[in-house]
């Protein structure tokens, strides 16, 4: 049999241990574990790690027979996760455990504010027995908050606040369900965690929808659900609401994505500095499914949500690439290959084709939830990368600023390829811009509306071709592009400018893009987002590749292109 060679191991707390450890992290004076482990290898492991976590462990029974303490082994190849290995899945609590167990608990019992019940196994802990003898502590002891989060036993512990997914909550009501319809259920509270969209929360008199938070960069699920309970949990031991607790869980799953190949465990500092700055995911459901889409008459144009007290713009601000200008058409695939050829380095050749189908996939993914950033900002995440895959020695990677030039060289040989076509005139300004995009700038223009233009792109790049186009005038020296600083994004500071110093209500703002960047920064402000679905080839059409992402950018409307200005007028109330 082949063998492999492991460089290094790491073992981490992980299921109910690390809600634990969040839990302690977020600042919880007192974390005691309850649970069993065998007489195995694995337990002084288990142990030494709650006491450097300062957890406490006197609950923790040690069965002698029937039970391999519960771990789960996860093997990483560069940054290509393996399939994972479970050890503990056959478990039978013995009755000796149980007593042993919940004599302890009864001796604490008072001195906590929340008890978390966590089932993450089809076979362990929570035998029937258990089940009965929890059920009882849990209707002796109504004046603690006690939390269900279970795969599996969400009926069994009816009478407890409950934590759930939407698929745990389909599978209780045989069909989609709601917070407030698994409320009727249990008629208890419900948190119901959605992934990416979000969570729904509900305590029988009001329901509210927490939108999800987009998170720039690569990210790791793993460990998610286990921070949002432990903020959840916390935040509810402090005396918080049910919802302001369930929005703390939600802030602190958001940071513990960042963590890459592992569980992350959220700071107070992280969580509060996320909310400060937080990027919500807009109406997901419709983002998620088409079929939700509502229609402007008979035309594409896509209403996402009331447009209302939106009257005509003193100010209209427009990116530029895919949005007006179609001469980067095919940047993607470019940066694509920067990327592909950035991680490989010198050993492309060598690598297998699986390898490097994985590299393309994973880069592919990175262009698609970057779209809009500034291309310095997309290399400094270029370089984690590297680093993380391995295959390139440490004093061989780049600067951001190193790849972003690669990039640039091959990107400007398309770009300039094009301008010379239209210098020689075989190219028109028509033929590289999206349809009705500079008729739509001449009318606003004339109807007095002061136009910014503002890009992820390099400024002198955005300024040249702007030029190149003729349409740059029109913008009077109000051109914004990058100019290397991941902290100074044009559309964020051009929006900032605009709303601080002309004294232009945000309402009277519009925007206009193709990137959720825009549409984000535009709707946190309270400004006006249009997002377009641009197919960058034809120049006219909808790219259905793009709608998901605008939606949850914050647009309130989506149009194809600029030939439906007129319909779009008359939708806004806008017409002269």
């Amino acid at each position: 049999l082949q063998s492999f060679s492991v460089e290094s191991t790491k073992a981490t707390l992980g299921g109910a241990c690390n809600v634990a450890l969040n839990c302690k992290v977020l600042g919880a004076e007192q974390v005691d574990l309850y649970g069993i482990v065998g007489s195995d290898i694995f337990a002084p492991t288990l142990f030494d790690l709650f006491d450097q976590s300062s957890l406490g462990r006197e609950g923790v029974v040690t069965q002698e027979n029937n039970w391999s303490t519960h771990v789960y082994h996860k093997v990483f190849e560069g940054s290509e996760e393996h399939p994972r290995y479970d050890s503990g899945n056959f478990n039978i609590p013995a009755k000796a455990s149980i007593d042993a167990l919940f004599a302890h608990l009864e001796e604490k019992i008072s001195s906590y504010s929340v008890v978390i019940i966590n089932e993450q196994v089809p076979q362990g802990l929570h035998s029937e027995a258990f089940q009965k003898r929890l059920n009882a502590c849990i209707a002796k002891h109504p004046d603690v908050l006690w939390i269900a989060d279970c795969r599996s036993l969400n009926a069994v512990y009816k009478n407890t606040i409950h934590k759930l997914n939407d698929t745990e909550g389909a599978r209780l009501l045989g069909k989609k369900a709601s917070a407030e319809e698994l409320y009727a259920f249990f008629g208890k509270p419900v948190v119901m965690t959605l992934g990416e969209r979000g969570a729904e929360v509900s305590d029988g008199k009001d329901s509210v929808r927490l939108d999800g938070i987009a998170m720039r960069g690569r990210i790791d699920t793993v460990g998610a659900g286990d921070a949002f309970l432990g903020g959840f949990a916390v935040s509810l031991a402090r005396g918080a609401s049910l919802f302001d607790s369930a929005r703390v869980g939600n802030l602190a799953a958001a940071v513990s994505v960042k963590t890459l190949y592992g569980c992350g465990n959220p700071t107070v500092e992280e969580i509060l500095a996320l909310s400060e700055s937080v990027e919500y995911r807009y109406n997901a459901d419709i983002a998620s499914d088409s079929r939700l889409a509502t229609y402007y008459k008979e035309t594409p144009i896509e209403i996402i949500d009331s447009v209302d007290g939106f009257p005509f713009p003193e100010v209209a601000i427009f990116d530029h690439d895919g949005t007006i200008s179609v001469l980067r058409e095919g940047w993607e695939p470019v940066m694509e290959q920067t990327m592909i050829s950035a991680i490989t380095g010198e050993r492309y050749s060598e690598l297998s084709l699986d390898e490097i189908e994985a590299i393309t996939a994973a880069s592919r993914e990175f262009i698609s939830v970057t779209t809009g950033i500034q291309t310095i900002e997309q290399m400094y995440y270029l370089v984690e990368m590297v680093a993380e895959y391995g295959y390139v020695l440490e004093d061989k990677i780049l600067s951001p600023e190193g790849y972003k030039e690669l990039y640039n060289i091959d990107l400007l040989k398309m770009v300039d390829k094009r301008v010379a076509e239209i210098t020689a005139g075989r190219l028109k300004t028509r033929d590289v811009v999206m349809k009705g995009s500079v008729e739509f700038l001449h009318y606003l223009n004339k109807r007095g509306v002061t136009l910014y233009l503002a890009s992820g792109t390099d400024q002198a790049d955005v300024i040249r071709e702007a030029t190149l186009l003729g349409y740059a005038d029109l913008f009077a020296g109000r051109i914004l592009g990058s100019v290397g600083n991941v902290d100074a994004d044009p559309k964020q500071v051009v929006i900032g400018e605009i709303l601080a110093s002309l004294d232009v209500p945000s309402e009277k703002v519009a925007i206009f893009g193709d990137g959720p960047v825009e549409m984000r920064e535009g709707r946190k402000r309270g400004l006006l987002s249009v997002g377009i679905l641009s197919d960058e080839v034809r120049r006219y059409g909808v790219n259905p590749a793009k709608r998901k992402r605008l939606i949850e950018g914050g647009s309130r409307i989506l149009i194809p292109d600029f030939s439906y200005h007129a319909e779009l007028l008359a939708l806004l109330g806008w017409e002269a």
